[in-house]
């Protein structure tokens, strides 16, 4: 079953993010009264946060068409000319990852966001002729994971700034719960309790594992959520099973009190951006591991994680 498209279709049903939702209310009413497109939109965040979700609500709410592109997609000048060129009056484009624009192309976006042109050199030499040409008002809104990989100037011309952090656990079984009822799926709070816990705030992760765990309910209705979760490879409060090599690490190394990232690449086997964009952000924040000038320390959440795995875990069926 594919959750993911069970998007909200309205500012009631987007769960969390209250203040994002508070002042979003003003922009769109003054973007009606004003009979304008809404400002242009920079989301920036955590993967997995609801930022394309909001993006589609957006359109929903000003009834106008959304036009949805990976950022990697645009890396020659034409690839911007053929974006724009087909876009109506109020359009929304929606750029995701909008930091892996090849950097030649950003320069282009500048005169888009600001007076809704751009200009094209005709001819060559001598016989070259700048001419400008109008695209309709449109509303662009970039989404990434990596705020600082976006130029300056490109980040200015946002008019409205929205930072997405994982959810609250509260926020997160409110999600699970309006999923589930969605779906029609049956689950005792207990189970959506267990279900939260696991998903480290991120609804993208809720609704994978909500999707195995109906799979596995549909083979065997009495399977218990840690055993479905055990069995998909959570660990324990959301750690997976790539989290629980990176920290064992530490255990191979007892002599030592830090490790580098590149010992840490060398030992787990993943490469270093995986280790740096994907395990350590939430490793980090929930004091599990500490990053320092000479390395990474283990610190006592980690050191107890581990523990209860080698107690509770090991040769368990």
């Amino acid at each position: 079953m594919k959750l993911h498209c069970l998007r909200p279709r309205n500012l009631k049903e987007f769960i969390g993010k209250a203040q994002i939702k508070s002042n979003l209310k003003i922009y769109l009413k003054a973007a009606k009264l004003k009979n304008q497109c809404l400002d242009h939109c920079l989301f920036y965040g955590l993967p997995g946060t609801g930022k394309t979700s909001l993006a589609m609500l957006i359109a929903n709410e000003l009834k106008t068409r959304i036009k949805i592109i990976q950022g990697s997609s645009i890396q020659k000048n034409i690839d911007v000319y053929n974006l724009v060129l087909n876009l109506r009056e109020n359009d929304i484009l929606f750029i995701d990852e909008i930091h892996a624009i090849n950097y030649q192309c950003y320069e282009l976006f500048y005169n888009l966001m600001e007076d809704f042109c751009f200009n094209v050199i005709i001819g060559k030499e001598f016989n070259a002729k700048t001419t400008t040409i109008k695209v309709p008002r449109f509303t662009l809104i970039g989404a990434t994971t990596s705020l600082a990989d976006i130029p300056k100037p490109l980040e200015e011309r946002f008019g409205i700034t929205f930072f997405f952090e994982a959810y609250s656990n509260e926020e997160m079984k409110q999600i699970i719960q309006q999923t589930c009822n969605r779906i029609k799926f049956e689950l005792s709070k207990h189970e959506q309790e267990l279900i939260s816990l696991n998903t480290k705030g991120i609804p993208r992760i809720a609704m994978n594992i909500l999707a195995r765990v109906y799979d596995f309910r549909i083979i065997n209705s009495k399977i218990s959520i840690k055993r479905i979760l055990r069995q998909i490879g959570i660990i324990k409060d959301g750690l997976n099973v790539n989290d629980l090599i990176y920290l064992r690490c530490f255990l191979k190394n007892k002599q030592q009190k830090t490790l580098g990232i590149k010992t840490l690449s060398q030992m787990a086997q993943f490469d270093i951006k995986y280790i740096e964009t994907k395990i350590e952000p939430y490793l980090i924040k929930n004091d599990f591991v500490q990053k320092t000038s000479n390395g990474r320390v283990l610190l006592k959440n980690g050191k107890e994680l581990l523990e209860w795995y080698e107690k509770n875990m090991i040769n368990k069926p």
